[in-house]
């Protein structure tokens, strides 16, 4: 009963809390997230699907089937957390714990998804499940959320002159919102109790459209230089199903512009490096050199063999990193990422660790 009451009291929180943020579900690739969510440019067909449809343009074939993603946000928290003191209801450590889950973040992720590519043609379905935190303090509470997307998009890639290739591409998204309002031990009990779910607000997105367009100048020495337009639409809707009550939610677009750098020496070890600045218009609106800092991102990668790689980069002065291990089709991968989850660079940033299992022929 005590870490009953222990786990209640960590999920309390005031209803009236309600400021989940909703953008647009964007599972990007895993290279591009390890390499600082950089390398819109590089060769990838993967990349097509989220980052720049001009990547579907290789012709390859390329199967994933399936991949399971596990991620723990807010990990250096969570892993300092005294969980002994949590257990003999040690409420000093119960306000510790409340105090790193200050804020709307990101707390378990599970991904699961399919991706096929073939003659420029490449399709995907992604779902995802987990849980964030709302609030501050006492009023800290948990909101389940889930996602699930669908893309179909077309690459080509045409010779422009001697040594230079050019690759445009367009990709369709289709995606569904699904969440609830900050669970808590106000609503738990209130639920349980009455059996009634009117305090259990759960709201439903309309299918969101957007579309992708990308474009790669691609050069015989390497280099290559990319222009993106991601999540080009008027946004939905997002339904209250207990209330009807229906609120506008805009799309994330953005302009983005991308360059890189990638060569294979003694047939083996292979290189990657990148130079991205994200969100172009953003940037116009405070143009400063802490918001400068906050759009660029970097990242290089070094595959030790055909089998072994490593990554690492900055998103917006932020680290991350990854490892990946090729076994035939089995294909093993560990992230690291950091991202800012507040208005302000510095104020609350948050890590994330991932692990990916899956199959690719």
């Amino acid at each position: 009963m005590k870490r009953l009451i222990t786990v209640l009291l960590i999920m309390s929180l005031s209803f009236s809390l309600f400021s989940f943020s909703i953008t647009s579900y964007r599972p990007l690739d895993r290279e591009y997230r390890a390499m600082g969510s950089s390398g819109m440019s590089l060769k990838g067909v993967e990349k097509g699907f989220y980052t720049n449809p001009a990547s579907l343009s290789n012709d390859k074939f390329n199967l994933v089937l399936p991949s399971l993603e596990m991620g723990v946000g807010s990990f250096t928290e969570i892993a300092t957390i005294p969980f002994s003191s949590l257990g003999e209801g040690d409420f000093d450590a119960i306000n510790e714990v409340l105090s790193k889950l200050t804020g709307t973040i990101p707390v378990l992720d599970m991904k699961v998804s399919s991706s096929l590519a073939l003659f420029g043609f490449g399709a995907s379905i992604n779902a995802s499940l987990g849980l964030y935190t709302s609030g501050e303090g006492i009023s800290v509470g948990l909101i389940p959320f889930m996602n699930i997307a669908a893309s179909l998009g077309y690459g080509h890639s045409f010779g422009l002159k001697e040594g230079i290739r050019v690759e445009v591409g367009a990709m369709t998204h289709f995606s569904s919102f699904f969440y609830s309002s900050p669970l808590g031990i106000e609503e738990v009990v209130d639920t349980i109790v009455s059996e009634s779910p009117e305090k259990l607000r759960l709201k439903l997105t309309d299918t969101a459209f957007s579309l992708d367009l990308g474009t790669t100048l691609r050069f015989d020495n390497g280099f290559s230089l990319a222009l993106t337009m991601v999540d080009i639409g008027e946004g939905t809707d997002s339904v209250d199903i207990v209330t009807g009550e229906v609120e506008r939610l805009k799309s994330d677009f953005s302009i983005n512009f991308g360059s890189g750098w990638e060569r294979v020496f003694w047939g083996w070890l292979g290189v990657k490096a990148s130079l991205d600045f994200s969100d172009i218009v953003g940037f116009t609106k405070d143009v400063s050199f802490p918001n400068l800092l906050y759009h660029t991102n970097m990242g290089l990668k070094v595959n030790l063999t055909k089998g072994i790689g490593l990554m690492g980069g900055l998103k917006g002065g932020y680290p991350s990193m990854g490892a990946e291990l090729k076994l035939w089709f089995i294909d093993l991968f560990v992230l690291y990422t950091m991202d800012e989850y507040s208005e302000y660079v510095g104020y609350n940033p948050r890590d994330t660790l991932s692990v990916q299992l899956r199959m690719v022929f």
